[in-house]
């Protein structure tokens, strides 16, 4: 049910496209829709869906012209991504990383605008457990997929 729900909505955010499109931002709101309700409920991100979602992106975002440039410069972002996780684990989780990995193959311009606005809900939603919960609010962990599904849901509507 997720993914249909995420695929749908991704499709009617687009206002249409070429089928090339259509079909990434379909397999890229799917994806979304499914590892953030898997993230509330696991938490985690299974590499068994983000790792395909990402991979098929990338290949559309290529058949359909996408610039060489802008996929180098998404699979640097990545990197950092990946060293930050590295360097803190407790504050970004190698499944986040594979996510922002997903949101740039699958949002193609609309990635980094994505991200940001994904990353200030997850901040707004983290600010509104501390002011609830007090101290106690930093030894639980915030789940990004949700977050981030719902930032690129915002930005393929602008």
């Amino acid at each position: 049910m997720h993914r249909q729900v995420g695929a749908c909505a991704f499709l009617l955010a687009s206002g249409g496209g070429d089928a090339l499109t259509l079909t990434r931002l379909g397999i890229c709101g799917a994806a979304l829709a499914t590892l953030a309700a898997t993230d509330l409920d696991e938490h985690r991100i299974p590499n068994r869906l983000v790792i395909p979602a990402a991979a098929a992106c990338a290949g559309l975002s290529i058949a359909a012209g996408a610039s060489t440039n802008g996929l180098i410069t998404g699979a640097a972002v990545v990197v950092a991504l990946a060293v930050a996780s590295l360097a803190s684990p407790a504050a970004l989780g190698m499944g986040d990383v594979k996510l922002a990995l997903l949101v740039l193959a699958g949002l193609d311009g609309s990635a980094w605008r994505a991200l940001a606005i994904g990353i200030v809900l997850a901040a707004l939603a983290g600010l509104a457990m501390i002011a609830r919960d007090g101290r106690s609010a930093g030894r639980r962990s915030l789940q990004l997929a949700p977050f981030i599904a719902a930032g690129s849901l915002l930005a393929v509507l602008a």
